[in-house]
């Protein structure tokens, strides 16, 4: 955004430039050869003609703020010192005499209230002028102002009448200019609005006394060089300085010194464009930094759950270890004693049957490790669901007979799968169906549009523990996992996901229901 700002206002200086060369050329040609041929003015009146040269001046370029241009109009002696300059840009009177004010050293205050009173803005065009009258010492053809009364006007019934409030505003001046000068009071004669007439008074005497202004008036009356010219461009600030040096035939000291002065601030005229730009450009980082916030959050919450899904992992295999392990080690005890051959052949069947449980659950962790480390490829071949759901049904069910099944299928439905491990997974399911059905429940096997579910009459699964029933070694209810090593489900999901199926458990009004679709 930074080098965006800079090579935008290098460009909008670049163009403020070659505006203010175009017009400082414009006011050297066409205004220079006006003001220098006494025929132009049409008169041979000698103040006439002196006044024109600073009528045709001092003026704003444009209503835009970062923009000020001075047109300087002087009279100089031989030597270059300023006889005359726009800062005479009012003339009071006194009978039939006129007299030059020099407003180049008032404050905002007393411009702004000639201003008003000569109803010079758009803003007081509307109503007769007030009242004004100047107190001024005078001194040949100028005059150095004291003070400045104005007497406002308002509308009653259809006419103007003075509103009986006097506003008197004090001037500056040098003492020891205006000393043995005689005081006389006087009224306005003329006044060059220097400025476009559509500002407020405020706003135009703002700018007839802002320090910008000033200095470039500074600038304009003293002059280095008879024909010279000087220029400024950065980004932030524009600044062109032209002055020539002509004689004149009808003016003291026989020359004219015409000034051009303009400064533009290319940051402040590009603002339009940078405050949308800016806006924009900090939304876009703000939305960024929220996105990669969330990310990150999402990552941390990834690896807390990794955390603690490796902690229980690790209490679970602890667990499941320690149990056969406590029940060998207590078997191999009393195998030390001297037992009835009876017991010995009891204690021995028992280290077995742990041992065996140990190998299963190894089995089963080197098998979960090999699927999702895809170690182990599909083996694909086309076969029939139906038939395979019904074979791991019979031979899940407990010989004893003390649970009901029902099979259902709307059709054979052919799939393209690994045959061993889709039995795996099936297995999985059942296995967790027979562990978790009461004597005398039911377990549902149904194939229907797509899917194969199996279901089983019993207790409700907590709805905050679904999610999480296909980790590795969780348990939703201890009361749940009595038998089993809680690695069943994960490996269901492992196999399906390798096969790219969804699966998903639920609550039914008769019990849980495991499912997966399979196309």
């Amino acid at each position: 955004m930074g080098a965006f700002t800079l090579l935008l206002g290098q460009q909008r200086a670049q163009l403020m430039l070659s505006e203010m060369e175009n017009k400082a050329d414009f006011f050297d040609g066409n205004f220079g050869k006006y003001l220098l041929d006494s025929k132009e003015l049409g008169t041979d009146d000698t103040a006439q003609l002196r006044r024109a040269l600073r009528w045709q001046c001092f003026r704003i370029d444009s209503k835009d703020p970062p923009n000020v241009q001075i047109v300087e109009t002087a009279i100089t002696d031989k030597n270059g010192d300023v006889l005359q300059s726009n800062r005479w840009w009012l003339t009071v009177r006194d009978g039939d005499t006129d007299y030059d004010v020099d407003m180049g050293d008032q404050p905002q205050k007393v411009c702004e209230a000639v201003l008003v009173g000569s109803a010079m803005t758009e803003e007081l065009r509307s109503a007769p002028f007030p009242e004004m009258t100047f107190e001024a010492w005078v001194d040949e053809d100028q005059a150095y102002l004291k003070s400045v009364t104005v007497c406002p006007t308002k509308e009653v019934n259809g006419s103007w009448e003075p509103t009986g409030e006097v506003n008197t505003v004090e001037c500056v001046y040098d003492e020891s200019k205006v000393k043995n000068l005689p005081l006389k009071t006087m009224r306005w004669a003329s006044l060059r609005c220097p400025g476009p007439s559509d500002l407020t008074a405020k706003q135009l005497a703002a700018s007839l006394t802002s320090p910008a202004r000033l200095a470039l008036r500074e600038w304009a009356e003293n002059p280095s060089g008879a024909n010279s010219s000087e220029e400024i461009v950065r980004p932030w600030l524009v600044r062109q300085y032209q002055r020539t040096m002509k004689y004149c035939d009808y003016v003291d000291g026989g020359n004219v010194m015409m000034s051009f002065a303009a400064e533009g601030y290319p940051l402040k005229a590009c603002l339009p464009i940078l405050v949308p730009a800016g806006a924009m450009s900090f939304t876009l980082a703000m939305l960024c930094a929220v996105i990669l916030s969330f990310a990150l959050l999402r990552v941390w919450r990834r690896q807390e759950r990794v955390e603690q899904v490796r902690r229980e992992t690790t209490a679970a295999l602890a667990h499941e270890l320690k149990t056969p392990l406590s029940v060998l080690s207590a078997a191999a005890e009393l195998l030390g004693d001297n037992l009835a051959p009876e017991k010995q052949a009891h204690y021995l069947d028992v280290i077995q049957t742990q041992a065996q449980r140990m190998d299963g659950s190894v089995r089963k962790m080197l098998e979960l490790s090999r699927l999702e480390t895809g170690v182990q490829a599909l083996r694909r071949e086309e076969f029939p669901l139906a038939a395979l759901a019904q074979e791991r049904l019979a031979a899940a069910l407990p010989a004893d007979g003390r649970l009901h099944t029902e099979f259902a299928s709307d059709n054979e439905y052919m799939v393209n799968a690994d045959r061993a491990l889709l039995a795996r997974a099936l297995d999985a399911l059942l296995e967790n169906a027979v562990q978790h059905t009461s004597e005398g429940g039911c377990i549902t096997v149904r194939i229907a549009n797509g899917t194969l579910s199996v279901a089983n009459t019993g207790d409700a699964i907590p709805d905050h523990a679904l999610p999480r029933l296909w980790e590795a070694y969780y348990q939703a209810d201890p009361s749940r996992s009595t038998k089993g090593d809680g690695l069943g489900l994960s490996i269901a999901k492992t196999v399906f996901d390798l096969h790219g199926y969804t699966c998903g458990a639920e609550n039914t009004d008769a019990g849980p229901k495991f499912w997966f679709k399979f196309a």
